[in-house]
């Protein structure tokens, strides 16, 4: 009875042991990944990098490579710049809000295709937001409202870049309401949005455009010329932008996110 006892108690013992040990395994804490702390910045000036199409196309200063434009978002990605909103943009320029370190903002004029099949894939795999300055009269030629919708809904910002891509510049004071106004209109009867952002086609204006962007509620709006960095005090309605094109290859790229004294091509 005896042995039986001591076996039994060792038995119970070991139990207890094994038991306490699954314990401790159960309560122990899995280390959480924690997200990587964003430094925040007041910056002397951002660059507000300007691309059109994505493609194949030569002789075309408005065209950039595919192969070309994925090596310049990873260079983005793999050396700590951060895209930023609109919204960022415009405190920033309006009111010195702060924006995290190394900030750039990424535009994409006129609505090509690649701008769905090409960068907003790519927008996505680096979760870099993005904007988009749509011509109305052109949708379903480039784009249609359905991809328009599909990167809307995910997270990429669409504008207004005028109904018509015509010089606002030649145009009267009516004209250019009527120009703005209608692509006002389209983007908030497909999207639902009432778009605060504008880019002038071809960059072109004159002494009655502020005026008109203002009525149309526009709040901040993007130039072509002459090229430069975004700052804060900067007038938010002829916000300067840097030209990407084939030219700017990887080194001129990292000049003119880099440097407001980058060379000109």
């Amino acid at each position: 009875m005896k042995r039986i006892s001591l076996i039994t108690m060792m038995t119970i013992l070991m139990a207890i042991v094994l038991v306490g040990c699954g314990l401790q395994d159960v309560h122990k804490e899995t280390p959480k990944e924690t997200a990587p702390v964003v430094t925040m910045v007041k910056p002397k000036g951002i660059p507000v990098l300007m691309y059109h199409k994505i493609g194949e196309d030569v002789d075309n200063d408005a065209v950039i490579r595919e192969d070309l434009f994925r090596a310049q978002m990873k260079f983005l990605k793999d050396n700590g710049y951060h895209p930023l909103t609109m919204e960022q943009l415009y405190a920033y320029v309006t009111k010195g809000e702060a924006v995290p370190e190394k900030p750039v903002v990424l535009t994409f004029d006129d609505g090509y295709a690649d701008t769905y099949s090409i960068v907003y894939p790519l927008m996505k795999e680096y979760g870099f937001p993005a904007t988009v300055f749509v011509n109305i009269d052109d949708m379903g030629t480039r784009l249609t409202w359905e991809e328009v919708k599909e990167m809307y809904n995910n997270g990429i910002t669409i504008a207004n870049h005028g109904y018509s891509h015509i010089e606002m510049g030649q145009l009267s004071q009516a004209e250019q309401v009527d120009n703005i106004r209608k692509g006002q209109e389209a983007l908030e009867r497909e999207l639902g949005i009432k778009s605060p952002w504008f880019c002038y086609p071809y960059g072109d204006r004159n002494e009655f455009t502020e005026a008109a962007i203002k009525e149309a509620g526009v709040k901040m709006a993007m130039a072509m010329k002459p090229q430069g960095w975004a700052h804060e005090g900067d007038d938010p309605y002829h916000v300067l932008r840097v030209w990407v094109g084939n030219a700017v290859d990887l080194e001129h790229f990292e000049e003119r996110i880099s440097t407001e004294q980058f060379r000109d091509l």
